[in-house]
């Protein structure tokens, strides 16, 4: 049974002593100084949206530096001066007595995120913010803060230094922060590093997944911080003994945490914060991807360009957000994988071949006027199918456009959409009008001439486009086709007079 007057001593003792000099302060004001200027980069004024993606794309990199500062002495000066001997005889449990450490670390890392609210501050002056936006982004600012504190004390607990706690706490911490650096292309370690976790919050989205993970690390670091301080109880005989049985526990339960983990990522449990809901996917969507057969996943290639006119941010924005999502709901069944695209680039060849087109965008940059291609465009594959969507515009409606595509190839059998050819030239192979591309992506579609008797079963619906271009013999053909009760969609101009 947990004491809390013993935990509220030591949560009290520890908070004092770190404000009762003028190093916490400034730790704070440099944390503080440093997220406004990563906050508010030129890319910020760019892009033109008041958020604050920059700080998030940098921010494991801060506390990287923050951390560490306010671990270092949790353990280090209580071993340096000898008042570990005397805090370990208050009548207190070593449990207790780390829970109220790690309390104490937690409320200054809240209270140095808090002085770090200037920045919505100035974004609600500035701007118009989604505050469900920024209310996420700071969660997961606190929650990966959170797990750290707990690696940056077990960094402490293993010197008598400050110093020394300082650079180990840096170096543990970098394990998560540089996860996705280093995991070689494997996307499941890719998945456990502190960036790709933040990257739901910093969209809207609280993932309960994300949530898992930072509790998880935190469990498991804390715990690690319980073994070193009840070394103590062990005898001389027992260190060998003792040491290996504990090390046996804590990969069990490292094993443990991370497969459930891996469980509660496949359940893809997300809420979305976002004033417009922009990622709450449609009953529709959900049904569909619950519907994708195991034995036929879908895969989607991404291929989207690393830099974007200020007009293209917030629909590269929204298409990743909703990638992401469709990427969790389909578990093992629907995999994304996103293609950065440079100008000039390998990847922006590879686009090109496989039918994604670069857009060129006329936009505002410095005051000037100029030109610049893009890349927004996906391809997605199944054992049945492809279709490529070359390029996504602003107020494109994004989750049809993605739904309406894995649809087309979940099925086996796409329906087949002929077009006749008439001096409109539908389906001109230099330039086709753009209905036949938009039904590309749903249906198989082919060019039908008139010339001979128009094979009865072989559409499923005819589309002719000025018939009335038609020499008499094709005219009877196509006339034959439509006697015969076959769906015909007409369009042609009553007046061409005019």
């Amino acid at each position: 049974m947990l004491r809390g007057h013993a935990i509220l001593a030591v949560f009290r003792r520890n908070v004092a002593s770190y404000f009762s000099g003028v190093i916490g302060y400034l730790f704070i004001m440099a944390f503080v100084i440093s997220g406004s200027f990563l906050a508010f980069s030129p890319l910020f004024f760019t892009n033109n949206l008041a958020t604050l993606d920059q700080l998030s794309n940098q921010f494991p990199y801060l506390l990287l530096l923050i951390i560490p500062a306010i671990t270092m002495s949790a353990w280090a000066d209580e071993k340096k001066t000898g008042t570990d001997e005397l805090l370990f005889t208050l009548p207190a449990t070593d449990f207790e007595i780390l829970l109220g450490k790690y309390l104490s670390v937690l409320m200054v890392y809240t209270i140095t995120l808090l002085f770090s609210l200037t920045h919505a501050i100035v974004l609600s002056y500035i701007g118009n913010p989604d505050w469900g936006v920024l209310f996420t982004t700071y969660l997961g600012y606190w929650l990966a803060g959170a797990a750290l504190l707990s690696a940056g004390m077990f960094a402490s607990v293993l010197t008598n230094s400050a110093t020394v706690a300082f650079v180990l706490g840096i170096s543990i911490c970098a394990i998560p922060v540089f996860l996705s650096s280093l995991s070689f292309g494997n996307s499941f370690l890719q998945s456990l590093s502190l960036k790709e976790q933040l990257k739901d919050f910093s969209l809207g989205m609280v993932p309960i997944s994300s949530v898992l993970y930072f509790v998880s690390l935190t469990i498991l670091m804390l715990y690690l911080n319980f073994v070193m301080i009840s070394k103590r109880h062990w005898s001389s005989g027992q260190q060998t003994k003792m040491g290996l049985q504990f090390v046996i526990r804590t990969i069990m339960i490292a094993f443990a945490l991370i497969a459930l983990n891996y469980t509660a990522s496949t359940a893809s449990v997300n809420l979305d914060f976002t004033a417009e809901k922009v990622y709450s996917l449609s009953k529709t969507t959900r049904t569909l991807l619950k519907e994708i057969s195991s034995e036929r996943p879908v895969d989607i290639q991404v291929f989207i360009s690393t830099e974007v006119p200020r007009e293209y941010v917030s629909t590269r924005k929204n298409l990743i957000g909703l990638l992401r999502q469709y990427n969790q709901l389909g578990g093992s069944r629907v995999t994304v994988r996103f293609v950065d695209v440079e100008p000039s680039s390998k990847q922006e060849d590879e686009a090109r071949t496989l039918g994604i087109i670069p857009l060129r965008v006329t936009t505002e940059r410095d005051g000037r006027r100029t030109e610049q291609e893009i890349v927004l465009g996906t391809v997605i594959n199944s054992s049945f199918d492809q279709v490529v969507i070359p390029s996504f515009g602003i107020g494109s409606p994004l989750e049809y456009e993605l739904t309406r595509s894995i649809r087309t190839v979940s099925n086996e059998d796409r329906l087949t959409v002929g077009i006749l050819t008439t001096d409109a030239e539908v389906m001109s192979p230099s330039r086709s009008w753009l209905i036949v591309n938009e039904l590309k992506q749903q249906y198989k579609v082919v060019q039908v001439s008139a010339e001979e008797p128009i094979k009865e079963d072989a559409y499923d619906v005819l589309i002719a486009a000025m018939p009335s271009s038609l020499t008499q013999p094709q005219m009877m053909n196509f006339v034959n086709y439509v006697k015969a009760g076959k769906p015909v969609l007409v369009f042609d101009d009553p007046y061409p007079w005019i």
